[in-house]
């Protein structure tokens, strides 16, 4: 994962935020989807407003990018705004979880096949991990 070139988060930036439940899961099925899952569970405490689970069966975050996982404009999927031509994702700018972080406590455990176990991370209100631990989820989770 790296951070998109100035250039590039000027011609890319949104100015979408998160304004609703629907947006919130809107944004992390996404995110399973370009992950490869073929199964996704969503619930929802309250109507979303007290807690909002989405678990899936990814590929999961590669240790070396969780770091940066939550923070505005770090993305694993284009390098430049040319990589427009040839996307095949549905989130690309590294705005939705950094958009999230802001509005909402962020935990995500994941585990990729390369991983002994999951990991659970906690992000800040800025994407940054503050917490992690070993998780008893599995792969994708």
């Amino acid at each position: 994962m790296h951070c998109l070139p100035s250039a590039t988060i000027r011609l890319l930036s949104s100015s979408q935020v998160i304004t609703s439940v629907v947006s919130v899961v809107k944004e992390l099925v996404e995110n399973a989807l370009d992950a490869n899952a073929t199964s996704i569970e969503i619930k929802l405490e309250n109507f979303g407003f007290d807690k909002i689970e989405v678990r899936d069966n990814g590929k999961g975050i590669k240790s070396d990018d969780t770091p940066v996982m939550g923070v505005k404009h770090y993305t694993s999927k284009i390098n430049s705004h040319d990589d427009l031509e040839t996307l095949e994702t549905y989130g690309f700018r590294g705005e939705a979880l950094a958009s999230i972080c802001s509005v909402a406590e962020v935990h995500i455990a994941t585990k990729t096949l390369e991983d002994d176990f999951s990991k659970l991370y906690i992000l800040d209100s800025s994407g940054h991990v503050v917490s992690q631990k070993p998780s008893h989820l599995g792969q994708g989770k």
